[in-house]
């Protein structure tokens, strides 16, 4: 009977770290495609790309990521995460340089990974398999 006890709270813990974790993934995700929407809304609304809130919300994006980025690492490879940090970088540098085509092109890239990753991670039959 004791047996049967700890099969459950086991498999009641590991239910509960799985919903953690996909709870925390879709909320980080989430919040970087409302950030990068955001930025590409303003981008879209001025000409001059070193105005002081795209700026200011690029960097926003960058602490974000970096910040986030150790945790997901955990959950998604390193090397698919690599990737949106030198997306991000690349972001920065092509705003610097007033480049709005390759900058929106870089954004959709970020939030083509975020929404891939969102759908990687997400539960279902096919993960589990």
């Amino acid at each position: 009977m004791k047996k049967i006890f700890w099969v459950i709270g086991i498999s009641v813990f590991l239910l509960a770290v799985v919903i953690g974790e996909q709870i925390f993934v879709d909320e980080t995700l989430n919040n970087l495609i409302t950030k990068i929407d955001y930025v590409h809304a303003k981008i879209n609304a001025t000409e001059n790309l070193q105005n002081e809130e795209i700026v200011e919300n690029l960097e926003e994006i960058d602490r974000f990521w970096t910040k986030k980025e150790n945790i997901l690492c955990l959950f998604i490879n390193h090397n698919d995460l690599s990737q949106v940090g030198d997306t991000i970088k690349r972001v920065k540098n092509y705003a610097k340089n007033n480049n709005r085509e390759e900058v929106l092109v870089e954004l959709d890239v970020l939030k083509f990974y975020a929404e891939s990753y969102r759908h990687v991670m997400e539960i279902n039959i096919q993960n589990l398999l």
